[in-house]
């Protein structure tokens, strides 16, 4: 995710201006939805030759074998990205499980496709004067405005996700679809009882720690934005419960998941803390302390990132994170290390950054995993994980595809997003 809010007042202002300009109700002339703007950034991209070149080689490898006709949303054929492919083999698609049977051409998760624009929007903001993407950038606008619609999942990371694409492709619809997100985060997953967005649809409820914070973030920048206040307050309250519950206090680590009781106390559910969940909830932290100016939450998000690096979860040998470390059994989980994870505390670690400058040195070293280890050159892609010393990882017989030597348009998506942050204001 990326919070670059200043980045964000810019292009919001020039898509207002050129809305008005154009003689358009700014926003589909929802009386809520002009967002108030100001404090203009001035501050200017700063490119990395190893990471650009990388980030096109992956985008071409992407624009050839990453496009999947049969894809359905839901059961109408829509066309999206394929999950997966074989790295040496592109033809060889969709491997999700073991057997005859496990790669199955229909299946595609929108949420890649979210990712894929977002990498595309990116790369068009640092290097206008490329025109090689501009098919897939439309192409994927479309597909991301037909999914998004409707799509109804307690996933804070969504609205900004939609939000900064809208704002850096200039598309006042992919705005009005991160402002109908967020407001559908507080009409169908926010319990005013509670104070907190969980996912209500399981029985009993329960709530992701990283997603549920995504949305508190999420209601509290869509508030300030839209001149909601109800929002602001909603987004507030969800902070503010998950810190007092989801924190282990000993160590300085967010659970992976809480279950609500029915006596009405939030229970741990899941006590693994994850590098993935650490991470969307320091940037969580950081977006809320600096739309809220609250202290605590600045505080803790540093906590956060301390103990990351002090826990045991960053392999001091060989870099990279761990996959999780089990805050109840005291145990750390060593088997392999997760694209995704090292991608999303990368965005927490140079959000945080911005606002004070304390891990400009763990920045620099998970840049360098991710650029020299996790990335594939040879074919230009990223697996779902490796194994601890980043060799390919083969997963247990039934439990898996077995060798995973395939590209994953998550685990790409996500990397070329976290790689270009750091490029950006």
């Amino acid at each position: 995710m990326r919070h670059r809010r200043m980045l964000y007042i810019t292009s919001l202002c020039l898509l207002v201006v050129a809305l008005l300009l154009a003689a358009c109700g700014p926003f589909g002339g929802n009386p809520t939805s002009t967002p108030t703007v100001g404090n203009l950034s001035t501050r200017v991209v700063s490119t990395n030759p190893t990471i650009d070149q990388l980030v096109r080689n992956v985008l071409v490898n992407m624009q050839q074998h990453a496009w999947n006709p049969r894809a359905r949303t839901g059961n109408v054929v829509t066309g999206g990205l394929y999950i997966n492919w074989k790295m040496s083999n592109p033809s060889l698609t969709n491997a999700v499980r073991p057997g005859p049977d496990g790669n199955p051409q229909h299946n595609h998760d929108p949420q890649v496709d979210l990712f894929y624009l977002s990498a595309l929007a990116e790369y068009h903001q640092l290097h206008p004067q490329d025109h090689s993407f501009d098919s897939d950038i439309a192409q994927m606008t479309s597909v991301v405005l037909a999914e998004f619609g409707a799509y109804s999942v307690p996933k804070g990371w969504i609205y900004f996700y939609l939000l900064n694409d809208g704002l850096l492709l200039h598309n006042r619809d992919l705005v009005n679809e991160a402002h109908t997100t967020a407001v559908n985060f507080f009409d169908t997953w926010y319990v005013p009882s509670r104070g907190l967005v969980y996912d209500k649809s399981h029985s009993p409820g329960d709530y992701s720690i990283d997603h549920s914070l995504m949305c508190g973030a999420a209601l509290i920048d869509a508030g300030h934005c839209w001149n909601q206040p109800n929002l602001v307050k909603a987004g507030k309250n969800t902070i503010d419960l998950i810190l007092a519950v989801a924190l282990d206090p000993g160590y300085n680590l967010f659970y992976n998941s809480v279950v609500l009781n029915k006596d009405g106390k939030d229970v741990p559910q899941n006590y693994q803390a994850k590098p993935s969940t650490q991470g969307q909830a320091v940037d969580a932290l950081v977006t809320a302390y600096m739309l809220t100016h609250t202290t605590h939450y600045l505080d803790v998000a540093g906590q956060v990132l301390q103990s990351l690096f002090r826990s045991g979860l960053w392999d001091s040998a060989r870099g990279g994170l761990y996959f999780a470390i089990d805050m109840k059994q005291g145990l750390l989980l060593t088997d392999y290390k997760e694209t995704r994870s090292q991608t999303l505390v990368l965005l927490a670690l140079h959000h945080f950054n911005q606002v004070s400058a304390q891990f400009t040195q763990q920045e620099r070293q998970l840049t360098a995993v991710i650029t020299d280890h996790f990335y594939q050159a040879t074919y230009h892609g990223f697996f779902y994980r490796v194994k601890s010393d980043f060799q390919v990882y083969v997963s247990r017989p039934n439990a898996g595809i077995g060798v995973e030597d395939y590209f994953t348009t998550e685990a790409k998506g996500s990397a070329l997003d976290a790689l270009q942050a750091t490029e950006l204001p």
